[in-house]
Protein backbone atom coordinates (compact mmCIF):
# COMPACT_ATOMS: atom_id res chain seq x y z
CA UNK A 1 0.00 0.00 0.00
CA UNK A 2 1.23 3.47 -0.81
CA UNK A 3 -1.23 5.50 1.32
CA UNK A 4 -0.04 7.35 4.38
CA UNK A 5 -1.50 6.71 7.76
CA UNK A 6 -1.16 8.29 11.11
CA UNK A 7 -2.24 11.41 12.93
CA UNK A 8 -0.92 13.87 10.30
CA UNK A 9 -3.09 12.55 7.46
CA UNK A 10 -6.33 13.67 9.09
CA UNK A 11 -4.78 17.03 9.90
CA UNK A 12 -3.64 17.48 6.29
CA UNK A 13 -7.11 16.65 4.98
CA UNK A 14 -8.67 19.07 7.47
CA UNK A 15 -6.30 21.84 6.37
CA UNK A 16 -7.06 21.15 2.70
CA UNK A 17 -10.82 21.26 3.31
CA UNK A 18 -10.51 24.45 5.35
CA UNK A 19 -8.43 26.07 2.62
CA UNK A 20 -10.92 25.06 -0.06
CA UNK A 21 -13.85 26.39 1.99
CA UNK A 22 -12.03 29.69 2.55
CA UNK A 23 -11.41 29.96 -1.20
CA UNK A 24 -15.07 29.23 -2.03
CA UNK A 25 -16.29 31.71 0.60
CA UNK A 26 -14.00 34.38 -0.84
CA UNK A 27 -15.35 33.77 -4.34
CA UNK A 28 -18.93 33.97 -3.09
CA UNK A 29 -18.22 37.25 -1.26
CA UNK A 30 -16.65 38.70 -4.42
CA UNK A 31 -19.62 37.68 -6.57
CA UNK A 32 -21.93 39.20 -3.97
CA UNK A 33 -20.00 42.48 -4.08
CA UNK A 34 -20.20 42.51 -7.87
CA UNK A 35 -23.95 41.81 -7.79
CA UNK A 36 -24.53 44.66 -5.32
CA UNK A 37 -22.44 47.02 -7.45
CA UNK A 38 -24.38 46.00 -10.55
CA UNK A 39 -27.72 46.60 -8.85
CA UNK A 40 -26.56 49.93 -7.45
CA UNK A 41 -25.35 50.95 -10.91
CA UNK A 42 -28.76 50.31 -12.45
CA UNK A 43 -31.00 51.67 -9.73
CA UNK A 44 -30.65 55.34 -10.71
CA UNK A 45 -31.78 54.57 -14.24
CA UNK A 46 -34.73 52.63 -12.83
CA UNK A 47 -35.57 55.51 -10.48
CA UNK A 48 -35.41 57.96 -13.40
CA UNK A 49 -37.76 55.77 -15.44
CA UNK A 50 -40.25 55.51 -12.59
CA UNK A 51 -40.08 59.25 -11.99
CA UNK A 52 -40.82 59.89 -15.66
CA UNK A 53 -43.74 57.45 -15.55
CA UNK A 54 -45.13 59.23 -12.48
CA UNK A 55 -44.91 62.60 -14.26
CA UNK A 56 -46.69 61.13 -17.27
CA UNK A 57 -49.44 59.71 -15.07
CA UNK A 58 -49.90 63.06 -13.33
CA UNK A 59 -50.15 64.75 -16.75
CA UNK A 60 -52.76 62.22 -17.90
CA UNK A 61 -54.70 62.65 -14.65
CA UNK A 62 -54.74 66.41 -15.17
CA UNK A 63 -55.95 65.93 -18.75
CA UNK A 64 -58.85 63.70 -17.73
CA UNK A 65 -59.84 65.79 -14.69
CA UNK A 66 -62.75 67.31 -16.57
CA UNK A 67 -63.91 63.94 -17.84
CA UNK A 68 -63.96 62.06 -14.56
CA UNK A 69 -63.09 63.32 -11.10
CA UNK A 70 -62.78 59.85 -9.59
CA UNK A 71 -60.59 58.47 -12.39
CA UNK A 72 -58.37 61.55 -12.17
CA UNK A 73 -58.01 61.12 -8.40
CA UNK A 74 -57.14 57.42 -8.69
CA UNK A 75 -54.60 58.17 -11.43
CA UNK A 76 -52.95 60.82 -9.24
CA UNK A 77 -52.80 58.31 -6.36
CA UNK A 78 -51.13 55.72 -8.60
CA UNK A 79 -48.68 58.38 -9.83
CA UNK A 80 -47.85 59.29 -6.21
CA UNK A 81 -47.12 55.64 -5.41
CA UNK A 82 -44.90 55.28 -8.48
CA UNK A 83 -43.09 58.47 -7.46
CA UNK A 84 -42.68 57.04 -3.95
CA UNK A 85 -41.12 53.91 -5.42
CA UNK A 86 -38.76 56.12 -7.41
CA UNK A 87 -37.67 57.95 -4.24
CA UNK A 88 -37.22 54.65 -2.39
CA UNK A 89 -34.97 53.27 -5.12
CA UNK A 90 -32.99 56.52 -5.22
CA UNK A 91 -32.51 56.69 -1.43
CA UNK A 92 -31.78 53.03 -0.65
CA UNK A 93 -28.85 50.97 -1.82
CA UNK A 94 -29.06 47.25 -2.60
CA UNK A 95 -28.12 46.21 0.94
CA UNK A 96 -30.85 48.41 2.45
CA UNK A 97 -33.41 47.00 0.01
CA UNK A 98 -32.38 43.44 0.86
CA UNK A 99 -32.69 44.22 4.58
CA UNK A 100 -36.18 45.63 3.97
CA UNK A 101 -37.21 42.49 2.05
CA UNK A 102 -35.84 40.28 4.84
CA UNK A 103 -37.82 42.17 7.48
CA UNK A 104 -41.02 41.90 5.41
CA UNK A 105 -40.48 38.15 4.90
CA UNK A 106 -39.87 37.66 8.62
CA UNK A 107 -42.97 39.66 9.51
CA UNK A 108 -45.20 37.95 6.90
CA UNK A 109 -43.73 34.55 5.96
CA UNK A 110 -46.96 33.04 4.60
CA UNK A 111 -47.75 36.04 2.40
CA UNK A 112 -44.14 36.10 1.21
CA UNK A 113 -44.25 32.44 0.26
CA UNK A 114 -47.52 32.93 -1.61
CA UNK A 115 -46.07 35.95 -3.44
CA UNK A 116 -42.98 33.98 -4.48
CA UNK A 117 -45.15 31.10 -5.69
CA UNK A 118 -47.36 33.48 -7.69
CA UNK A 119 -44.34 35.19 -9.25
CA UNK A 120 -42.82 31.82 -10.11
CA UNK A 121 -46.06 30.64 -11.66
CA UNK A 122 -46.41 33.82 -13.74
CA UNK A 123 -42.76 33.69 -14.82
CA UNK A 124 -43.23 30.07 -15.87
CA UNK A 125 -46.28 30.98 -17.93
CA UNK A 126 -44.43 33.83 -19.64
CA UNK A 127 -41.36 31.72 -20.37
CA UNK A 128 -43.46 28.84 -21.67
CA UNK A 129 -45.09 31.10 -24.26
CA UNK A 130 -41.72 31.90 -25.84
Amino acid sequence: MTGESGPHVGEDIGNAVESTLDDVAGRIREKGRKAVASIDGRRMAAADGLEGAARGLHDKADAIAGGGERLSKVTHEVADRVDGASRYIREKDARDMLADVESIVRAHPTRSLLAVLAIGFLAGRVLRRD
